[in-house]
């Protein structure tokens, strides 16, 4: 076989047979190959094709030499995921596009992402509308993002296997102009909800972030950082805990920041100056599922938990023999401001 695969469409099967002989020869009509699909024997086009994602059978005798051409052309489309459809990868053909996000983070020198967050594509038109082939490139694509600030950003795609100590996404989110605009409604409102978070904050802390956990006495057995969706989080599967400041005078809450992509099942129960003031559990997540969300849980302190402190012990650990959910943030605020 001589094939230009995978950057070509084309393939050329030779026959090597010592004597002629009868025998089928089945060859794949992949479902992927777009019009222009077609196939020669010795350089006459075979008219009988079967349909795509089928097999065409070519029954007659062989002798040696004989030729079998084929054209596959590939086309550009998108394939959703089974539980968000408006979550797609984008197709050439049988290859996966990946989009180029930058250089590589050294995880070794402790470099954090400095991507940001993944762009989404907007359009109400085909893949081909805004999806747009780099001349003299086979494989290589252009398209522009859009990220939550509504801003544009130039996104350059190649074959996934092609890409090598890069920072890549191979899922993106695909909006309409009407469901773009909502998005950038909700996310305007989750902005707002952080201000007044913030506001409303006496002290707070990132799980994972070394010299933040040593501000805040981090202490555990078992426990490990994790890292998911370019945040660091804090795991394990005894305990952990770590010293926030409190305000007497008022009502004091504890916000807790975890994420619904978990496996297997986690559970624990949180402490504060050794009594239980809640408990988290989450299922674990399926294989295949998509990308889950970061979620806040609120947890009311006890007034005589903080009375006469400047701070409190907050400890984490694991229930049933689960182990205990990721956290991602640790917040005490003043529960009777607006949040």
């Amino acid at each position: 076989m001589d094939t230009t695969f995978p950057e070509g469409e084309t393939a050329m099967l030779k026959v090597s047979t010592p004597r002629v002989k009868q025998f089928t020869l089945a060859l794949r009509r992949p479902s992927w190959a777009g019009t222009g699909f077609s196939l020669k024997v010795n350089g006459t086009a075979v008219k009988d094709i079967s349909q795509p994602g089928s097999y065409v059978e070519l029954k007659r005798k062989w002798k040696n030499g004989d030729t079998v051409a084929l054209v596959l052309p590939k086309t550009l489309r998108i394939e959703p995921t089974p539980d968000t459809p408006s979550r797609v990868a984008l197709m050439w053909g049988p290859l996966v596009l990946a989009g180029d996000l930058g250089p590589e983070r050294d995880r070794r020198a402790g470099g954090g992402s400095t991507i940001g967050p993944i762009p989404s594509f907007v359009s109400e038109g085909a893949v081909t509308d805004w999806l747009k082939p780099v001349a003299d490139k086979p494989g290589n694509f252009h398209a522009v993002g859009r990220d939550t600030d509504d801003q544009s950003r130039a996104i350059d795609l190649v074959p996934f296997y092609r890409l090598h100590r890069r920072t890549y996404g191979i899922y993106w989110d695909l909006y309409t102009p009407e469901t773009w605009k909502q998005k950038l409604a909700e996310v305007a409102a989750e902005r707002e909800r952080r201000r007044k978070v913030e506001a409303a904050t006496i002290g707070s802390l990132q799980p994972g972030d070394t010299n933040k956990e040593k501000e805040f006495n981090q202490q555990g057995e078992e426990t490990t950082v994790d890292r998911m969706m370019g945040r660091t989080g804090r795991r394990g599967r005894k305990w952990f805990s770590f010293d926030l400041p409190v305000e007497s005078s008022r009502p004091v809450a504890l916000v807790v920041t975890y994420n619904t992509e978990q496996r297997p099942k986690r559970s624990g129960e949180i402490l504060i100056d050794g009594q239980r003031v809640g408990e988290q559990a989450i299922e674990g997540s399926p294989n295949g599922s998509a990308v889950g969300h970061f979620f806040d849980v609120d947890y009311k302190i006890p007034a005589e938990l903080v009375k006469d402190k400047q701070k409190v012990t907050v400890r984490f650990q694991a229930t049933v023999g689960n182990e205990i959910p990721t956290v991602f943030g640790v917040r005490t605020v003043r529960a009777n401001a607006e949040r």
